[in-house]
């Protein structure tokens, strides 16, 4: 596939929510380091916090994975597009990536 699911550096000097671009920012979600394989001699990783939109945020403390991957689904596919055909294939990417923020999310003791 020659697509590639990337979080998106945001223009300079503005925030956008990690999960699905949405501005502004409601929350800020403090998270280990991770990364994640896409091929053999790729690897991607995620460094630090992550921003949330307000409805984003609502997803995670909700824990609404599944309405959190659809809705970044949405946002990525309004965005670049793709065909029906790859739609399994970005959400199993979306999918994956929130399950690892899930599992490296810092949660107050």
């Amino acid at each position: 596939m020659a697509w590639e699911i990337a979080i998106f550096d945001p223009p300079p000097g503005r925030e956008v929510c990690d999960f699905c671009t949405a501005e502004p920012t409601h929350r800020l979600y403090a998270c280990r380091n991770f990364m994640w394989l896409k091929h053999a001699m790729f690897a991607h990783e995620s460094i630090g916090a992550w921003c949330a939109c307000e409805i984003c945020a609502g997803f995670v403390d909700a824990g609404r994975w599944t309405e959190l991957t659809e809705r970044a689904l949405a946002q990525f596919k309004k965005t670049h597009g793709y065909s029906q055909d790859e739609e399994p294939y970005f959400r199993e990417q979306f999918r994956e990536i929130h399950q690892l923020f899930k599992e490296h999310i810092i949660t107050e003791v």
